[in-house]
């Protein structure tokens, strides 16, 4: 992280088409959204089953069922972005795959397959409003986006939830040089590096500057970099995508131009 360079392409923001990001909220959905395989062969997604779900396993070349499980109650595929990305919920392998519940309720449900045996391998019941985040590449680790309470959707605390011994590491995944900074806003767009180490993810932030949120999956830790937009200039994020570019973060128009 300390020798990737930040490439900024903020300018004329404000001219795009704008997108309202305050009423966006992390959480899972059903069809219309999927994660593929790391070989692109297959396509993940959850299908409604009166009250219950479906989750499947879809090959893109036709189209046609490879594998399926029954879930009791109403679970989705994890949707953490503005822009809707969909290759969230599946480890860097492609050999896990977790789904989360669709309702707000007192506490917060996840399930985790195999996805080489569609078998379900662990199920988490956490006290409270919790989403997933990411997963490290090896999948043993679980981040979580945590609120406050369900109706706040502006403020959070990233948490870690260890896969292997099964519970809830104290603590928050935090900037350590940053003790001050406030975790707030909406989650607009992301890239994750090539080894599934890093996630990046860029932030409305209604309350201040948009910023970078950096998280190392393998060491828990977090860092945060504030971009140089004003609150006007914020409007545009939602024409905005992150890209890698060797050890550069960039900062894209979503038609790929740069600025």
């Amino acid at each position: 992280m300390k020798t990737l360079a930040l490439l900024l392409c903020f300018t004329a923001l404000a001219a795009a088409p704008t997108a309202a990001a305050d009423g966006f909220v992390q959480g899972a959905a059903q069809l219309g959204v999927g994660v593929l395989s790391p070989d692109g062969a297959l396509r993940y997604v959850a299908a409604p089953a009166g009250s219950n779900t479906t989750l499947l396993a879809i090959r893109t070349k036709d189209g046609l069922v490879a594998g399926s499980a029954d879930i009791i109650g109403s679970y989705g595929i994890p949707v953490l972005t503005f822009n809707a990305q969909t290759d969230e919920g599946l480890s860097h392998d492609g050999r896990t795959l977790v789904v989360g519940d669709t309702q707000q309720l007192a506490e917060s449900h996840f399930l985790v397959y195999d996805t080489r045996t569609f078998r379900m391998i662990d199920g988490i019941v956490l006290k409270g409003t919790f989403g997933f985040d990411a997963l490290s590449p090896d999948a043993s680790r679980l981040y979580l986006i945590q609120r406050p309470a369900a109706t706040d959707y502006q403020h959070y605390v990233v948490r870690a939830y260890d896969l292997r011994t099964h519970r809830l590491l104290p603590g928050r995944i935090a900037d350590r040089t940053q003790k001050s900074w406030v975790m707030q806003g909406s989650a607009m767009t992301r890239t994750t590096s090539a080894d599934g180490r890093w996630v990046y993810t860029l932030y409305y932030n209604p309350g201040g500057y948009p910023f970078i949120h950096a998280l190392d999956t393998v060491r828990g830790v977090a860092h945060c970099v504030g971009l140089p937009a004003t609150a006007s200039e914020q409007n545009g994020l939602g024409n905005v995508v992150l890209a890698l570019h060797g050890k550069r973060l960039a900062v894209h128009w979503r038609s790929g131009r740069r600025g």
